[in-house]
């Protein structure tokens, strides 16, 4: 039903970019409805007056003790403010772990067997911030909530979508749970036979299954299996609350947002990390929750670095193909007045929200419009300072809401033009290398690996793809790029083998590095290697490996124009017996023996490294091994669709979308000196009249020659600009100006 509605329900959502802000007016602040509705008065114009045009409100009401019964009328008054103001609003209809909403105290305790499960959680107390709504116990009074919010709600001309369920991690190993995974396995492995030798255990019926009595001396396909179902049992959940919501209300589009993407966040799976995709195909607008000062507290407090930024909002991007997506929930400060990162600056806000949309992100939602004012995030947070006055952060939202008043119809039709290179990753082999703790350095290393091979390409202006080997992939999407890489991929499916060698055979590239196909998607590893008939497609075998803490030094003949490159491998070392119909094109200094091989395949070419390519340059920016990887595309016919020459130090990210027959380029300087030089564009046939800056107004000259647009840029520090190409006929001279 959500796909069938899908078409409909987007033609109820404005087609502008959404730029909105979460407004939670910490009801119990107010003693009074008349200091509520003062307030609400004062912060809803001065959105309004800040070019907010969405507003996501939460919670949606409140209770009275006394009767028992919600509580609307702050509620409906904030709603009537947002009719009023011409804005639109996005109700949260469930976020787990605040469940008051739905299920008030009263209830908590009236429900057989809730308090005593939760009440000591943890020590705490009567702790209710995970309690499972999918208990069949507690789902009921969910549902119930959506149908009062809904019936109340649902008809306002100024409802825009629902957020049926902020941040999904749903984490239960409740009996009902368990059910379900019994039969998630039996649909994966068809018998008990099948389970048996997959995870080796001698299981005598289904009953006997859990995932709490395994561990993974024999197989890591227990722990992998458990892991892959939870994630994934956060979109089957999804789907039940989406069919829940459709009860009584067919017509709006629902969102969901989960925190960020592991894929990108370098996370283990679990807790707050759950598989975008899994969200993705179920919901209408896909989202995710953004709050990059997690990955500084990591980090010894550095800024998450811009291509970081850009490798997320691109994953997001790519696990949602044929959905909008947007960022539901940006973080708008430091969490709280004792933290000692995240603290944003003006620019910085506007650099983020400008990465996001040049990445294909149709939306930012701001978490939130006030600083908290108590609990355990106090002073955190917030567009506005405490005394309702905008921050200088909130100035840069005011900037962008008002910019998008006026060009957010033609940045919302722009689409990043089509990826001509992709990386291919597998879940499975990601928790494969999750899961092994014994030598922690590698523990995130196809992290590493995938994010490299990401940053190198980036770098160049090079749009890449990244599809899910594990989720179903068919030969026409692989021939649509001309480079597919395999990043440190130990995992490889014979099926997806197949396909790899037909793309190969078609004319594809086919790039892979240490490790490569060692192992199947059941944990047993392949006798040949690499495996599933790679050694083919590769023209070499590998018979045995090392490894040690350290870098190997190899050299590739005739590099980038055709002069030797030196780099140096990480950690990982294959041993290659290579086939006389493949040519060795890198060596290994220590013993000459080969470090990357070519072999022409059908009309195509595999490139096979002795180490690993991504993770070699992830963290080493001064090892050229990008360079090769840039080659490789470069000979496979990919060019950037757009460069920056300059010969000032520093880079500048381009990204080129096509609106029609118009062009929007977001050019952007994250780097912390001013850059001069040329915007190259290849623009085909078309004929160009004109070139703007849509964030000053300001026309911006240009040169128009043999496809190609030349325009002359100096861009300040942390600057960005957004240039409308506007595409005259192609038949009349006088629409060319150069």
């Amino acid at each position: 039903m959500v796909t069938e509605l899908l078409a409909h329900s987007f033609s109820r959502t404005p087609r502008t970019i959404i730029v909105g802000t979460v407004y939670d007016p910490f009801h119990e602040q107010f003693e009074t409805d008349g200091d509520f509705f003062a307030r609400a008065d004062r912060d809803i114009a001065l959105m309004k007056e800040s070019g907010i045009n969405h507003v996501m409100v939460f919670p949606m009401g409140q209770w009275d003790p006394v009767s028992r019964r919600h509580l609307w009328t702050r509620t409906d008054y904030v709603i009537r403010k947002i009719e009023e103001n011409g804005l639109r609003f996005v109700p949260v209809m469930l976020k787990e772990e605040q469940c008051a909403s739905y299920l008030p105290i009263w209830k908590f305790k009236e429900i057989d067997g809730l308090w005593d499960q939760y009440a000591l959680d943890n020590g705490r107390g009567n702790n209710r911030d995970n309690v499972d709504f999918a208990d069949p116990r507690v789902y009921p009074l969910l549902v119930e909530y959506l149908r009062e919010v809904i019936e109340r709600y649902g008809k306002s001309p100024a409802l825009s979508f629902y957020n049926i369920w902020n941040e999904p991690h749903y984490s239960s190993g409740g009996p009902h749970v368990i059910d379900r995974f019994r039969g998630w396995l039996q649909k994966k492995y068809g018998s008990l036979p099948a389970l048996r030798r997959a995870w080796g255990e001698a299981y005598a019926s289904w009953d006997q299954v859990s995932p709490f009595l395994a561990e993974d001396w024999i197989s890591s396909m227990p722990q992998i299996d458990w892991t892959m179902f939870r994630s994934e049992l956060n979109g089957i959940l999804l789907e039940e609350l989406i069919r829940s919501l459709r009860t009584y209300d067919t017509v709006h589009p629902v969102n969901a947002n989960p925190v960020g993407t592991p894929w990108a966040d370098f996370s283990n799976f679990g807790a707050y990390a759950v598989d975008s995709w899994s969200i993705a195909q179920r919901d209408d607008i896909h989202g995710i929750s953004y709050y990059p000062d997690i990955w500084e507290r990591d980090h010894a407090l550095a800024p998450c670095p811009f291509w970081l930024h850009n490798m997320t909002f691109n994953t997001i991007r790519c696990s949602s193909p044929g959905r909008e997506f947007i960022v539901t929930e940006l973080f708008t400060n430091t969490q709280n007045g004792l933290a000692l990162n995240g603290y944003l600056t003006k620019d910085a806000v506007s650099l983020l929200a400008w990465t996001a949309l040049a990445n294909d992100c149709k939306g930012l939602i701001y978490w939130q419009w006030l600083p908290f004012m108590r609990g355990r995030q106090a002073l955190g947070r917030g567009l506005c300072r405490v005394d309702g006055g905008l921050a200088s952060r909130g100035e840069a939202v005011k900037e962008l809401g008002l910019l998008t008043e006026q060009h957010g119809e033609l940045l919302y039709r722009g689409r990043l033009r089509k990826a001509r290179a992709a990386i291919l990753v597998d879940l499975t082999g990601l928790l494969k290398t999750l899961g092994q703790t014994t030598e922690r350095a590698t523990t995130h290393f196809m992290y590493e690996s995938n994010a490299g091979v990401f940053k190198s390409l980036y770098e160049a202006n090079i749009t890449v793809d990244m599809l899910r080997m594990d989720r179903g992939i068919d030969l026409e999407t692989l021939k649509s790029y001309r480079i597919i890489y395999l990043p440190f991929q130990i995992v490889m499916r014979r099926e997806m083998a197949g396909l790899l060698m037909a793309y190969a055979r078609q004319g594809g590239w086919v790039v892979a590095d240490a490790r490569c196909a060692m192992l199947d998607e059941l944990d047993f590893a392949y006798e040949t290697s690499p495996g599933a008939g790679l050694d083919e497609l590769f023209g070499a075998v590998r018979p045995d490996l090392t490894g040690h803490k350290g870098y190997y030094n190899v050299t590739v003949m005739s590099g980038p124009g055709g002069a030797p490159l030196d780099f140096q491998g990480k950690y990982f070392k294959d041993q290659l017996r290579v086939r006389s119909e493949a040519d060795v094109i890198g060596t290994f200094a220590d013993d000459d023996g080969p470090a990357v091989i070519r072999h022409s395949y059908g009309s195509g070419t595999a490139i096979l490294s002795a180490v690993p390519l991504g993770a070699s340059y992830y963290d080493r920016p001064d090892n050229p091994v990008n360079r090769l990887l840039l080659e490789f595309a470069r000979e496979a016919g990919v060019t950037p669709d757009a460069r920056f020459a300059s010969s000032d130090p520093g880079f500048v990210s381009v990204k080129v979308h096509d609106a029609g027959n118009d062009l929007i380029l977001y050019v952007i300087n994250a780097e912390s000196g001013a850059m001069s030089g040329t915007l190259e564009v290849t623009i085909g046939d078309r004929r160009i009249p004109g070139v703007k800056d849509l964030l000053t107004g300001a026309d911006v000259p240009f040169e128009q020659d043999h496809g190609m647009l030349a325009v002359p840029l100096t861009l300040n520090e942390r600057h960005v600009m957004v240039l409308h190409v506007v595409s005259g006929r192609y038949d009349d001279p006088a629409s060319i100006r150069s």
